[in-house]
């Protein structure tokens, strides 16, 4: 008999990474919020219209600074946090968390070996991080430093921007003002870390398999892309955490190769509670909203390959091949896939309801379908008449494998061969992230997705990580001088419309060099599919309408075959 206090997800979604700086966001990041806590967070809300949605509250922090709680400077340069009392480490013994935890939890993410993708949020406005990111990496050039090799440089360098006063009050000294920097925190990359983690590698199986809890449940079982255990944490305590709640006696996560025809059905037959990956759409429960919409996907050149000529480093032949596909098939085939999402072809990088969202159309091609004429004269005219021959990667799911094969075959019929490569999720992500694979020419195009990272006063959430030179997310390698001294402008700009403006400007201009293709534009419109044990299962707007696990809880299934739900 099912245990009614043990949550199941079920489905194929990746499981390989718990370290908080180096996960992927989806889906484990609905996991991380278990065990990692930041100084700020989202609660869950029942209207995610409410402006409130996306706002952040105080999680490890007492209150969010302000100018009216002298936790806000007058420049708005300066943020005085302190943190919340009561809150544990499950260490033996228990600990509290303290300042000097979160400074480590900064410091990791600057390591060279496993950044994370959203580290250009902070290297842009924390005062002087990205010193101690750039002199990090030049200190282990060319070598694979231990774990405590890495620690040892960390715990000798500081952060100038990270000013700690005592083991709870810490101020946050930014290079300019950041309307968004209390957004910023709330990213689970930016976690508290503590000093175990001085012991192993970021993002190694060693420190998956050593995590330290500050939330309601605790990883006790991890083997990598198959299953995860998570039982209470005993040292954690409701009065020490304003949003998480400990409901459920485990969390069990068992993922596989599977399509969401396949989950959903384990869902209805009551062997899974949720979905683990694909977002399955629960029909009689329609949300109206007006977040933000993802650009999901999209595909980007390896600006770095020498392959074919070094063809992807040639703005001509980038433009030719994004001319080339039919975005409208590429809609209609994910549509087919399930009801789940608003989808919109993409002109442009930032999506609607994203500040800084302009509608756009840079190659002009007929209702958004195929210029493959167009396409064949430009690659003629760029050096490369006849047979172009790309390797394209893609990760191992259903839907980027219905995508891969549509516009391979759109590049094709253009007189393009594509060498598909389908890779599993975190194989995929590997190499996306080492710009020595790229310069090798292992990928030529991939195909990926971003989400925006919050909801509100979001202009930098795509364009700075994805196109901003040396940041993790841009894994095409793409530069452009005139693209960064905008970015540059949006940051410092004094107000949001002077900002937009050169958001928009830098979209503009990068969109001319093409170093990515907007495909596809997704939004979740309706809750997720749920077991009938599942209540309470309260939704946080800012995680794309994803259950809030920390607030779930579950009931015996019901005698009667019906669906409950609460």
């Amino acid at each position: 008999m099912t245990d009614p206090t043990i949550l199941r997800l079920y489905g194929p979604g990746p499981l390989d990474q718990l370290d908080p700086v180096c996960c992927p966001r989806f889906p484990i990041d609905r996991v991380v919020r278990l065990y990692t806590r930041q100084l700020f967070t989202y609660r869950t809300q029942a209207d995610p219209r409410d402006w409130q949605a996306g706002a952040p509250v105080p999680d490890l922090a007492t209150e969010v600074p302000s100018i009216y709680n002298a936790g806000m400077g007058a420049s708005y340069t300066s943020y005085v946090v302190h943190l919340r009392p009561g809150v544990l480490w499950d260490s033996t013994p228990a600990r509290p968390v303290t300042t000097h935890d979160v400074v480590r939890g900064f410091k990791r993410m600057g390591n060279p070996l496993r950044r994370s993708a959203l580290l250009p949020y902070f290297t842009d406005t924390v005062r002087g991080m990205a010193k101690f990111c750039a002199e990090y990496a030049a200190a282990f050039a060319g070598v694979v430093p231990t774990g405590r090799e890495l620690a040892e440089y960390q715990n000798s360098h500081d952060i100038p921007g990270l000013l700690v006063l005592d083991d709870e009050t810490i101020i946050f000294e930014l290079r300019r003002p950041a309307m968004d920097f209390i957004d910023i925190l709330t990213l689970a990359c930016v976690s508290p870390a503590p000093v175990e983690y001085d012991r192993f590698v970021p993002g190694s199986i060693e420190l998956c398999r050593n995590i330290r809890s500050t939330g309601p449940y605790r990883p006790v079982e991890f083997i990598p892309g198959r299953e995860l255990r998570l039982d209470r944490n005993p040292v954690w305590r409701a009065e020490s955490d304003p949003v998480r709640r400990q409901q459920l006696e485990a969390v069990e996560i068992s993922a596989e190769p599977v399509g969401a025809g396949a989950v959903a059905y384990r869902i209805r037959t009551d062997r899974a509670d949720l979905a683990w990956g694909p977002r399955i759409a629960d029909p009689a429960t329609p949300v109206g909203h007006n977040l933000g919409f993802a650009l999901d996907p999209y595909l980007v050149f390896n600006t770095r390959s020498p392959n074919a000529g070094g063809a992807m480093r040639k703005v001509p032949v980038r433009q030719a091949i994004a001319r080339a596909i039919d975005k409208a098939a590429i809609a209609t085939d994910v549509g087919r896939l399930g009801g789940e999402t608003i989808i919109r072809v993409a002109g442009s990088i930032v999506p609607p309801n994203n500040d800084a969202h302009q509608d756009l159309d840079p190659y002009d091609t007929p209702d958004h379908g195929a210029a493959r004429a167009n396409c064949a004269a430009a690659l003629a005219a760029a050096g490369h008449p006849g047979v172009l021959t790309v390797t394209a990667i893609h990760p191992g799911t259903e839907r980027a494998r219905r995508v891969a094969q549509r516009y391979a075959a759109d590049l094709a019929a253009a007189g393009i061969t594509v060498v598909p490569v389908e890779l599993a999720v975190p194989d995929y992500l590997d190499l996306l992230s080492d710009p020595a694979r790229a310069a090798a020419g292992e990928w030529d195009i991939a195909l990926a997705s971003w989400s925006p990272t919050w909801s509100q006063r979001n202009g930098r959430v795509f364009l700075q990580p994805l196109l901003q030179s040396g940041s993790p997310a841009n894994v095409g390698g793409y530069h452009n001088p005139e693209v960064d001294t905008l970015i540059d402008r949006a940051l410092a700009a004094a107000d949001g419309e002077s900002a937009d403006a050169a958001w928009r400007k830098a979209e503009r201009v990068a969109l001319a060099d093409a170093p990515i293709v907007p495909l596809l534009f997704q939004v979740p419109t309706t809750r997720e599919l749920c077991g009938r044990r599942v209540r309470a299962a309260a939704v946080l707007p800012a995680h794309g309408l994803a259950v809030d696990l920390a607030t779930l809880r579950l009931d015996p299934p019901s005698t009667d075959g019906g669906s409950r739900r609460g």
